[in-house]
């Protein structure tokens, strides 16, 4: 095929890939029900109370993405929405898989050197919004339903803070989970209560209202998004966005992904791994690091010593043993650890 016959012109329909977070008990579940046909991945036992069909047998990352490329591949015409719900229960069966198989024996995610936990967490994740884009592909809207937290915020050249409501993901300062999601998402719905102050007879002021809204685009407190030219602020009715979603599939294409997935997720069209790519054993990677460590004259004890005083491994502990994902990450990691070495160790002035 020619560059000129890949080019296409004019408005393209797809289906939508909605975000809906806000504050607790403001309906966000119910407001994803009534997406087209939905089958809900009900990780958090939310729609309990409402008509709708959905899977409530998920307890580990693993059976999540089998169940999304199961979904893509048999759903045929019974479903045209996957709803997940809520993206912070997947986030934290992701991050209790990356602390299992990636973690080199820590305890959780903080726990990984140089904030490198976040960092696995975010590639892992990401394997799943690519099995949701090829959702989007085979013509499936997909939602993900998420809690909401707030958060202070506080700039240096201003006088002052301000409350922000933000996706409540796992991490903080090193949460890279909610750029990922909001850079995927058309729909970017945040959605509160509308409440108004007023004052009475003696001057005095209380809240009332309660009418529940939705907001689309950016403000100063929260973030939200459309690519539809949606009115900024709607009610949190379902109604408002009907018309920017499909009714029918609408298949872009049917070429499956090719993701770095858990070993047990792997596509079926993924080609054999040759014996040229097998990964490298601890005892290749510990060679390596040597190997790095000698060329700026750091010997391998002062490794150990920097390892035992980090509370990682004892430090008589060989560095063959440390096991091969977190000699990966000392290794990916080299400049940071170097630097940790020579000021901890060695007592290099910095």
């Amino acid at each position: 095929m020619s560059f000129k016959d890949r080019i296409t012109k004019g408005i393209t329909e797809r289906p939508v890939k909605c975000v809906i977070y806000g504050v607790e008990g403001i309906g966000k579940t119910t407001f994803a029900s009534q997406f087209p046909k939905p089958l809900f991945l009900d990780l958090d036992r939310g729609s309990a109370l409402l008509d709708v069909d959905r899977v409530n047998t998920i307890h580990t990352w693993t059976d999540l993405i089998e169940t999304v490329k199961s979904f893509i591949q048999s759903a045929g015409d019974d479903y045209h929405t996957l709803v997940i719900d809520t993206a912070d229960a997947a986030a934290s069966l992701c991050e209790r898989y990356v602390i299992k198989t990636q973690a080199g024996g820590k305890s959780s995610i903080e726990a990984i050197p140089y904030g490198k936990g976040y960092k696995m967490l975010a590639e892992q994740f990401a394997n799943l919004m690519v099995w949701l884009e090829y959702a989007i592909d085979q013509g499936f809207n997909v939602v993900l339903v998420a809690h909401a937290r707030l958060k202070t915020i506080t700039k240096p050249d201003d006088m002052g803070a301000y409350d922000h409501w933000e996706l409540k993901l796992p991490g903080n300062g090193g949460n890279q989970l909610s750029p990922l999601i909001k850079e995927w998402a058309d729909l970017l719905l945040f959605a509160d209560y509308k409440t108004r102050l007023v004052g009475d007879a003696n001057g005095k002021k209380k809240a009332i209202g309660g009418e529940r809204i939705m907001y689309t685009s950016h403000t100063p407190f929260a973030d939200a998004k459309n690519r539809f030219g949606l009115d900024e602020v709607l009610p949190f009715e379902y109604k408002q966005i009907a018309k920017v979603v499909p009714e029918k599939k609408i298949i872009m294409k049917e070429e499956a992904p090719e993701t770095a997935n858990p070993k047990s997720e792997k596509p079926k069209k993924q080609a054999k791994t040759s014996s040229k790519e097998k990964e490298p054993t601890a005892d290749e990677l510990a060679a390596k690091l040597v190997s790095m460590a000698k060329e700026v004259d750091i010997p391998p004890e002062d490794i150990m010593k920097a390892i035992g005083k980090m509370g990682d491994f004892k430090s008589d502990t060989p560095i063959n043993e440390y096991g091969e994902e977190y000699l990966k990450s000392l290794i990916n990691q080299w400049e940071s650890f170097k630097a940790y070495i020579q000021q901890e160790i060695q007592g290099y002035p910095f």
